[in-house]
């Protein structure tokens, strides 16, 4: 973690720790963890930050709005989208919290995202690289997939990865075992 843990109430300054420092492994990957939450959140208010094509997509959904309820639509959908993407954040950073603390079921569900994510972008890729070679430019969907989503989408995908080889380390799998141990008996 990022210091000493110990409370100060305890005479003579400190109580004694009863959870050790997390290795090298689960300390690096609660860090890259949090970092692609980061990168994450990034790409997400990029895509949020075009609002021209956000509007121009409510117009193709619904052309019969009137210019009030395209502005009005427009405006809660990007706060609807930045509290969930501030929620998801805080959601990353708590489950990391927990992993580097010794919850394995933090360690489970954390190595599941990854693998899911990693997923989902390798099955994007392919999707779209395949549907710009088969399909008419005019069948693409409308909203643009641009280079640069697509590399932070990469580079979260590269973060989950070294997240998901740190995990299954020797020394992770060690700390949790202990962990569990200690809560245990």
């Amino acid at each position: 973690m990022t210091g000493p843990r110990a409370p100060l109430d305890a005479p003579g300054g400190r109580l004694p720790d009863r959870s050790p420092e997390p290795p090298y492994s689960v300390w690096l990957a609660r860090w890259l963890w949090i970092g692609a939450a980061v990168v994450g959140l990034a790409r997400s208010l990029l895509q949020l930050s075009d609002r021209r094509m956000l509007v121009e997509e409510l117009r193709r959904v619904d052309p019969g709005l009137s210019q009030h309820e395209v502005d009005a639509a427009t405006n809660s959908g990007i706060m609807v989208a930045l509290l969930f993407m501030v929620g998801m954040a805080l959601l990353y950073v708590f489950f990391g919290n927990r992993m580097a603390r010794g919850a394995n079921w933090a360690r489970v569900l954390v190595m599941v995202l990854c693998g899911l994510f990693v997923c989902g972008v390798l099955l994007s890729l392919l999707t779209l690289g395949l549907a710009a070679r088969v399909l008419p430019e005019a069948a693409m969907p409308s909203v643009a997939v641009g280079p640069l989503g697509v590399l932070l989408s990469t580079v979260i995908a590269g973060l989950d990865v070294a997240v998901f080889v740190l995990l299954l380390r020797g020394e992770s799998r060690r700390f949790f075992a202990e962990a569990g141990a200690r809560r245990r008996g």
